[in-house]
């Protein structure tokens, strides 16, 4: 027989313990996703492995629920010597997190030869029970967001021994889906694609067709879990890069120098864009036209120069200059038209520097100056902490960190603004989806955003798999902690050997928290936002970056968040 436990999105099982209370009911609205695990392992100490299978007998219908089997990772630095009490863990182990994808319907048969061997037909990722360790199964109801009808509903993971067939483990689930939906857009969501290091992880050319296959699989993941804008590498970012020194390139513009003038080829990037777009991404955020870190100088641009392809700007060439002033005008003048044709000109933003500091304001006026007349009504964002570049007016959407000290000005000042955080800040309870914090420190930052008026997110990596300032190359299944040891900082997608994105159990929580924003607003609709904010308030207390609550206060408050709303469609 099997030990088994269904638990909430929240939890995590390690192999020697399950961190989260058992799961036995829940409620959901009628088109957000909603995901729960279940936890397994022999109760007959004395038993080999055990090969088996799971059949889901439900009444919400199988084409409504998605199965992953949950992968461990070797975390060796669970935590810094001077972190907060809000993790799972501190100590090296492996720590769940990938989600590997099965089939919810399984065909067994016996594939053996000189003894029996019972296989789950054309099922990667095959399943089998020790008593040594627990393992897990994540299950996700109604993944696309569809309409399901209201009422409610039995869910039951029944485990079978696949030589016997016979039942030897069951947990159950009633989800109730009310008779409520939401009807509010998400967030504005950005995790950054690093299409360079696609590039040299599978060892494919910048561009070709088998890297945009690549590339595809990698904006889908991320777009069916909330993120709806991408970073558009017209030139390569200019992002973790040693001054003086270079990324692999990663430019989408074509860059022609002839007789002293510039002409642009946009057709690789209006490729790009038409991908993102089949993917469900809506916006676009063009990669910065300047240095990170304060705008001094400007990135690497290549282009051809009567059939010789040679950089022509780069970290020597001076942000103010007048000869790159001169092309980024020519470029920028070029390249608006280009926008509208594809129609996605309002829904694109423009970078200046990454987080510059205050020391170089000036460069980023000078910048701002140069850029903004060129654009028309399209906004510049940045990743930026320090209100004086808001309050000198050099700035259309600040993106501040969750832990500046100046984010209250912000907060209190600004009409639109965006937040972001690195993933590095362990105290303080800040938000944080690495992999070792607590699934409702991943999560509290959809209610976070709402109550504060962010707009949105912006997160530096979705698949960044180079180690500090672009040194080094890891494969975060091996070594998630490979980005100065911060265990999942700067990924948050896994790679599949074909090319294919694995996906998180961290970007479900994630995304989860965005659907937690979207409910807000939905309510939003019919109470007003005060007395939203009063809702969170009345649960929560004080709300701000710093709030962190556990597992099962966040999943309490989001049941009273569902039947609110339920109550609101009522009195319609």
């Amino acid at each position: 027989m099997l030990e088994t436990r269904l638990v909430s999105s929240l939890a995590k099982i390690f192999p020697d313990e399950i961190s989260g209370s058992t799961l036995e009911s829940a409620t959901a609205l009628s088109n957000e996703p909603f995901s729960f695990q279940v936890a397994f392992k022999n109760a007959d100490l004395k038993s080999d492995a055990v090969q088996i299978y799971v059949r889901i007998e439900t009444d919400i219908g199988l084409r409504n629920i998605s199965e992953y089997k949950v992968g461990f990772v070797p975390v060796l630095r669970a935590a810094p010597q001077n972190a907060d009490g809000y993790f799972e863990r501190r100590q090296p182990g492996l720590y769940p997190d990938m989600l590997l994808e099965r089939n919810v319907r399984s065909e067994i048969e016996n594939d053996g030869f000189w003894y029996d061997k019972y296989c789950e037909q054309n099922e990667n990722n095959q399943l089998n029970s020790i008593a040594e360790a627990y393992q897990g199964l994540w299950f996700t109801v109604n993944e696309a967001g569809e309409n399901i009808k209201p009422g409610k509903y039995k869910i039951a993971v029944v485990f079978y021994s696949s030589r016997e067939n016979a039942e030897i483990g069951r947990s159950e689930l009633s989800l109730e889906i009310k008779n409520a939906r939401i009807t509010a857009e998400a967030p504005l969501y950005t995790c950054w694609l690093h299409c360079d290091c696609l590039a040299d992880i599978y060892k494919t050319e910048m561009f070709s067709d088998e890297h945009f296959r690549i590339i595809e699989s990698f904006a889908k993941k991320a777009a069916e879990t909330g993120m709806n804008t991408v970073l558009l590498p017209a030139f390569t970012p200019p992002l973790d890069t040693p001054v003086g020194k270079e990324r692999p390139t990663a430019q989408l513009v074509g860059v022609t120098l002839k007789n002293g003038g510039y002409s642009f080829d946009f057709s690789l990037m209006e490729r790009y864009i038409r991908i993102m777009l089949k993917c469900g991404i809506k916006y676009f955020e063009h990669s910065h036209l300047f240095t990170q870190w304060g705008a001094k100088a400007s990135p690497k641009i290549i282009a051809d120069t009567e059939g010789d392809k040679k950089r022509i700007f780069g970290w020597e060439t001076d942000s103010r200059s007048e000869e790159y002033k001169r092309f980024l005008k020519e470029y920028l003048k070029a390249l608006m038209p280009f926008l509208k044709r594809l129609g996605i000109k309002s829904n694109t933003f423009f970078h200046i520097s990454d987080e510059p500091q205050k020391k170089d304001i000036d460069y980023y006026k000078s910048a701002f100056k140069t850029v903004k007349p060129e654009i028309g009504d399209c906004k510049i964002t940045d990743a930026l902490s320090n209100y004086e570049f808001f309050e000198n007016g050099c700035i259309d959407i600040p993106v501040v960190e969750v832990c500046s000290s100046d984010i209250d000005r912000f907060i209190n000042s600004c009409e639109d603004f965006w937040v972001y955080y690195t993933g590095e800040i362990m105290t303080g309870g800040y938000p944080n989806r690495n992999i070792t914090v607590t699934g409702a420190r991943n999560r509290i930052i959809g209610i976070q955003m709402y109550y504060t008026g962010a707009k949105g997110f912006l997160h530096w990596g979705l698949n960044y798999y180079y180690d500090v300032l672009s040194h080094g190359l890891f494969n975060p299944a091996e070594n998630p902690g490979g980005y100065f040891q911060v265990p999942g900082s700067s990924f948050i997608v896994y790679l599949g050997c074909g090319g294919e994105a694995i996906p998180s159990a961290r970007m479900k929580v994630f995304s989860e928290g965005l659907n937690d924003y979207r409910a807000l607003c939905t309510l939003e609709k019919f109470i007003g936002r005060e007395k939203t904010r009063k809702f969170i308030a009345d649960f929560f207390g004080k709300v701000d970056y710093h709030l962190c609550p556990d597992n099962d206060s966040l999943l309490c408050f989001r049941e009273r968040l569902n039947e609110a709303l339920e109550s609101a469609y009522k009195a319609l």
